[in-house]
């Protein structure tokens, strides 16, 4: 009876330490742009965006700007296309735009009236071969801190089929 009660115990503390554990890496792709999150992650919707993903606590915004849009876009430099970024968010106080290996990025805060939440917005700006990219990682004011080095993360692993 003891060898069948410790062997319970032993399978739960098995499933719960599982259960802990953190989601496995998972690469999404969309229109030529690639991105590793976690399984976490679901594919979802929202208008005015190219696609977007969401966990229980994170959501990320992926907006292409084809070069197609506007004859010259294309010649803008990614220093120049966030600066644009930055302007068209100035009513959200955007940081200064900083310069990280391979893109760029901001951060600002939102109000959602309608939920009277506040969202952190971690913005990673890219320049692929057809297209200017803007990534944002969002999630709750007060998570804010405890996903940032994860944001970064994760923007450093987007990529762009040739």
């Amino acid at each position: 009876m003891k060898k069948i009660v410790s062997l319970f115990l032993a399978l739960v503390m098995l499933v719960a330490f599982a259960s802990c554990g953190t989601a496995a890496p998972k690469t999404f792709s969309a229109q030529g742009m690639s991105l590793t999150l976690t399984s976490a992650f679901k594919e979802n919707t929202q208008a005015g965006y190219t696609v977007c993903y969401e966990s229980s606590k994170v959501a990320v915004f992926i907006l292409k700007e084809s070069f197609s849009l506007q004859p010259g876009v294309e010649n803008l430099t990614l220093d120049e296309y966030a600066e644009l970024v930055r302007q068209s968010n100035a009513s959200k106080s955007p940081s200064a735009i900083e310069k990280q290996d391979g893109f760029h990025s901001m951060e600002y805060d939102f109000l959602n009236e309608k939920e009277n939440q506040t969202y952190s917005y971690f913005c990673s700006m890219f320049k692929g071969p057809d297209a200017f990219w803007l990534v944002q990682f969002a999630c709750k004011d007060g998570d804010y801190d405890a996903y940032r080095d994860t944001f970064m993360d994760w923007a450093k692993t987007v990529t762009f089929d040739s």
